[in-house]
């Protein structure tokens, strides 16, 4: 009876942890596909842990243990299992950049098996396909009866493909450390489960709902310093880091780099808001794929169509191969997507200076090098 109390209490907190994120995402989240779907992951994870609840409450009170709450509490726990998995699914592909299948795709992927679950399960007692119970209250296994875990088990291989293709595609370590960090929300409550079930051991709905919180936490985090369109780090986020660089020892090594996009404004104007942003995204991509393998490196959009590059250098002429880098991989980039707009970019570059005080000063003598940049591509041009 106390292993009976333990899971009963455990399952309570997980419901309340599980209670309170929706509650806090409701509050702070803007509306959007993505909320939606975490919020729907939630209810349905609420579900499960109610239906967990009553299966205890059956082994407590004898007179809750009766043949329709039997069927409905494993009706309702096969249905959040195969829901849970989906909607982890369809969570991983709005959060990760690198997608499998477009949106539409995506969403019939998750609600199709999850309208069969449903259907299949609510006709159980019926047609006996997934599991029946005898009058002595035991379940007997249907010819179905693993149809949620298979379902569950290729929800899974997917999530496992999308973590793998984002951890491979991304140049950007932040990105890939985020992909990563999501194998824990599949691999941790395997192991919990496994626990509990091989020693008894009530930790199994409260590994998932501290999974998920652990997880919540980093996605706010990774939310808050991150540019929605381009997926670089913010403005805010940039500061911090040019800060602590300009602390490192070998700070006299420090190079940055101001990236502005020529003749923005003109692509809006001609091609549309929708090319400008794709134009961004490009540049983005550029400089991620020109910069992965710099240890000590921080990027960002630092506002409009300006990105900032900050980073130690190796050599004294790493800053300038770096922007003759960016350049060139943005006119491929332009290229293999046939853009609309062949968009490319000015790059102002300031080594660091003792008489930098602070991260503000240190842009501030890169924005000056790129204004001196433009003017000369003015006037060449002007000349020619």
């Amino acid at each position: 009876m106390e292993q009976i109390n333990a899971k009963i209490d455990e399952t309570i907190i997980a419901y309340l942890i599980f209670l309170i994120i929706g509650y806090h995402i409701l509050l702070n989240s803007k509306k959007s596909v993505l909320r939606n779907r975490v919020l729907e992951y939630i209810g349905i994870v609420h579900l499960y842990l109610i239906s967990y609840l009553i299966t205890m409450f059956r082994v407590v009170f004898d007179n809750v243990n009766i043949i329709p709450v039997i069927y409905f509490t494993e009706i309702l726990k096969f249905i959040s299992v195969v829901g849970m998995s989906g909607f982890t699914f369809v969570v991983f592909q709005h959060l990760l950049r690198t997608r499998l299948f477009n949106t539409t795709v995506t969403e019939a992927i998750a609600m199709i098996p999850l309208c069969i679950t449903i259907l299949l399960y609510i006709s159980t007692p019926i047609t006996k396909l997934t599991f029946s119970v005898n009058p002595d209250k035991s379940i007997i296994p249907g010819p179905l009866y693993i149809f949620p875990y298979i379902l569950s088990l290729i929800y899974n291989i997917l999530c496992s493909v999308i973590i793998i293709k984002a951890i491979y595609k991304s140049y950007n370590p932040q990105e890939r450390r985020f992909a990563a960090n999501l194998s824990i929300l599949i691999v941790t409550p395997l192991i919990s489960r496994y626990v509990s079930t091989r020693f008894g051991v009530p930790i199994q709905e409260i590994t998932l709902a501290i999974t998920f919180l652990v997880f919540y936490l980093d996605f706010i985090k990774r939310d808050v310093s991150t540019d929605r369109l381009t997926g670089l780090n913010n403005r805010r986020f940039l500061i911090y880091e040019v800060n602590s660089l300009m602390k490192r020892i070998d700070r006299k090594k420090l190079v940055l780099l101001m990236i502005d996009a020529n003749k923005f404004k003109s692509i809006n104007d001609n091609y549309g808001h929708l090319e400008g942003d794709a134009a961004l995204k490009r540049i983005a991509t550029a400089i991620e794929q020109c910069t992965y393998f710099l240890k000590h490196c921080t990027i960002s959009r630092y506002g409009g169509d300006e990105f900032i590059i900050c980073f130690l250098e190796r050599q004294s002429k790493d800053g300038r191969l770096i922007a003759l880098n960016i350049e060139k991989t943005l006119e491929k980039i332009n290229k293999d997507d046939n853009a609309k707009s062949n968009v490319n970019v000015s790059i102002g570059i300031a080594n660091y200076d003792p008489s930098f005080t602070n991260a503000e000063d240190f842009i501030k003598a890169a924005d000056d090098a790129l204004y001196n940049v433009k003017k000369e591509k003015s006037l060449w041009n002007t000349l020619n």
